[in-house]
């Protein structure tokens, strides 16, 4: 029997049975959307594919606790994606940086007409910086430590020396404005 058809849901109480199909279903769904997240938290290409596998490894070992009575399964599904990416940025930030460029990559890194160059992200990115030039320096600040450091509401409090509520507030308004500057509103 095929498990194609059926649902995220039925297929993560499958993986939490032990199912390795439920898994492989649900890899075959969400792997593309785990890569690009992980591509949007601006890891490179290795520890995007570790991403993955990492997140998968999460999924198979911690699929019982998911309760749909609570969320959709994309969404907590999409929230292990997110934490896990979280973890390898914060890992890659505490690792020390190369000084020289990889002679290996370099080429890769500078060649922006290169036939790696996704033309779709690139136009995405250039939508991004312009939407981010319209916030202020305090909202940007947040979406910086939010989204792009990978730190938790509490943490980023505490690292910008700001009351939880008062970040939560300066991160919603923030992204009120770019939905409505990316015409997304």
């Amino acid at each position: 029997m095929s498990l194609e058809a059926f649902s995220d849901e039925s297929l993560l109480a499958l993986v939490a049975r032990g199912d390795e199909e439920a898994l492989r279903v649900l890899f075959r769904r969400y792997a593309k959307a785990v890569l690009a997240l992980a591509k949007r938290m601006g890891l490179d290409a290795a520890t995007r594919e570790d991403c993955v596998q990492e997140v998968f490894g999460r999924i198979w070992k911690g699929a019982e606790t998911f309760d749909p009575r609570r969320t959709s399964a994309r969404s907590w599904l999409l929230a292990v994606a997110h934490h896990g990416a979280v973890d390898l940025v914060r890992r890659q930030a505490a690792r020390p940086q190369a000084l020289e460029p990889d002679p290996e990559h370099e080429e890769e890194a500078f060649d922006l007409a290169g036939p790696g160059l996704d033309e779709g992200a690139a136009l995405d990115r250039i939508r991004l910086e312009r939407g981010l030039r319209a916030l202020s320096f305090e909202e940007r600040q947040v979406i910086e430590v939010l989204y792009y450091q990978g730190y938790a509401h509490q943490e980023a409090a505490a690292r910008l020396g700001l009351p939880l509520g008062t970040l939560k507030t300066r991160a919603r308004r923030a992204l009120e404005k770019l939905r409505e500057v990316l015409g997304e509103a």
